[in-house]
C-alpha cells in the first residue's frame, strides 16, 4: 500500500513537474534566434559615385526575417562618436566611409557595436532618388514646415546639378528624369514624394540631426513598402500552409514553399535594381536571400491583411542622440555608453517587438 501510494505522489509530481515546464518550452520555441535574421549596412552618400564620398545622413542596419515577415531598420546618427583605429581620439561615424567607403564603414561599426555584419548596399543620392522612382515613390507625413524647408532643399539639389552637368560630369537627361518636378505642394499624412524629394525629405537637418535622422527612416521604411507593394502587385504569393490562391487576377502564381528557377528569376527581376544601382559586396546567394525575404515579407503582409508599414519597425540611436552634444578635440558629437548601446541594438535588431 505504502509503494502504491508513493508511485501516485510521483506520478502526480512528475505532472506537475510538466505543467510547470511547458510555458517555459513555449516561450522557448518562440524566442527570436539571430539567425533567423538577414542584416546588412545600408548607405548613401552625398558623392557621385557609389563606393566613396562625403557620407550622407543614412547609415542603417537592415534586419529582415522571412520566417516571420518582419523588417527591423535601425538608424544610427552619423554625429556619434566611435573609436577608429589610427586615430588618437574618437572620430565621429561617417569618417571611415570618408576615409575608405562602405567595406571600412562595416568594418568600425561592427567593431564599436559588437555586431558582425558582412554584407552592404551603398548608393549615391542620384541613385538612391533613381531606385525610389522605380518603384512609384514614396508616402511619408509632412508638416507644412517640412514641406518648405524640402523645396529649400531640392532646389539646391537641381543646381547642384545643373553644375554637373556644365561639368560634364552629368548628363542634361539626368536633370529631366529626377529634378523635372521637383517642388512640392502638398503636406500632411501619406504626401507622395517622388525620388528627389524623398532624398532631399531624408536629409533635412534644419531642427536637429535625429529629427533628420528620424525622417530619413520613414524614407527608407516606405522605399520598403513600395518594392513589396510593387512585387504584390505583379505576383500572387502562396504557401503549402496558406493554399492554392482562389484567384490571380491576372498576375503570376508563385509557392514560396515550392519556387521553382524560373519562379525565383521572375521574382529577382522585380527587384534587381536595388542591386544594379547599388554598389554592394554580395554574392547571388546572399542576394537571393534577401529576394526571398523581401518575398516573404509581401506575403505576409497580405496574409495578415495588414498594410506592410505595420510589420516595419524604425528606430534611431545611439541612445544618447537627444542629449547635448559633447566636444572632442573641436568637434560636436555624441560619445555613448557601448555596452548600453549595444544591448539596445540586439534588443531591437532580433526581437519580434
Amino acid at each position: 500500500m505504502k509503494n502504491t501510494i508513493t508511485r501516485i505522489i510521483l506520478r502526480w509530481m512528475a505532472l506537475l513537474l510538466i505543467i510547470c515546464i511547458m510555458p517555459i518550452l513555449s516561450m522557448a520555441e518562440e524566442t527570436p534566434d539571430q539567425n533567423d535574421w538577414l542584416s546588412f549596412l545600408l548607405i548613401c552618400n552625398e558623392g557621385m559615385n557609389n563606393d566613396k564620398g562625403n557620407a550622407g545622413n543614412t547609415l542603417m542596419v537592415a534586419a529582415m526575417n522571412p520566417i516571420r515577415g518582419r523588417i527591423h531598420l535601425m538608424m544610427f546618427t552619423w554625429d556619434t562618436f566611435v573609436d577608429y583605429e589610427g586615430y588618437d581620439v574618437p572620430q565621429k561615424l561617417d569618417m571611415p566611409y570618408r576615409n575608405n567607403g562602405p567595406e571600412e564603414a562595416m568594418k568600425v561599426f561592427n567593431a564599436n557595436f559588437g555586431l558582425n555584419i558582412t554584407h552592404y548596399l551603398s548608393l549615391n543620392y542620384l541613385n538612391m532618388a533613381s531606385l525610389i522612382d522605380e518603384y512609384g515613390g514614396v508616402n511619408v507625413d509632412v508638416t507644412r514646415a517640412e514641406r518648405n524647408a524640402l523645396n529649400g532643399m531640392v532646389a539646391s539639389k537641381k543646381i547642384r546639378l545643373q553644375e554637373e552637368v556644365a561639368g560634364g560630369l552629368l548628363s542634361q537627361l539626368v536633370i529631366d528624369l529626377l529634378a523635372k518636378e521637383y517642388q512640392l505642394n502638398e503636406f500632411g499624412p501619406d504626401t507622395h514624394l517622388n525620388g528627389l524629394q524623398a532624398v532631399g525629405f531624408g536629409w533635412l537637418q534644419y531642427d536637429s540631426v535625429y529629427n533628420c535622422c528620424e525622417r530619413d527612416a520613414k524614407v527608407v521604411a516606405s522605399l520598403f513598402h513600395s518594392v513589396s507593394r510593387f512585387m504584390n502587385d505583379r505576383v500572387t504569393l502562396y504557401t503549402d500552409r496558406s493554399g492554392y490562391p482562389d484567384e490571380a487576377r491576372g498576375k503570376r502564381i508563385i509557392n514560396l514553399d515550392n519556387l521553382t528557377d524560373d519562379d525565383y528569376t521572375f521574382i529577382r527581376m522585380l527587384i534587381a535594381p536595388i542591386f544594379d544601382m547599388s554598389d554592394n559586396n554580395m554574392e547571388e546567394e546572399e542576394i537571393k536571400a534577401i529576394t526571398l525575404s523581401l518575398a516573404r515579407v509581401a506575403y505576409q503582409a497580405k496574409r495578415e491583411g495588414t498594410d506592410l508599414m505595420e510589420l516595419i519597425h524604425t528606430t534611431v540611436l545611439p541612445l544618447e542622440a537627444t542629449k547635448p552634444y559633447d566636444i572632442i578635440a573641436g568637434n560636436q558629437g555624441h560619445l555613448v555608453d557601448k555596452e548600453a548601446n549595444i544591448a539596445a541594438i540586439n534588443e531591437f535588431l532580433y526581437s519580434d517587438d
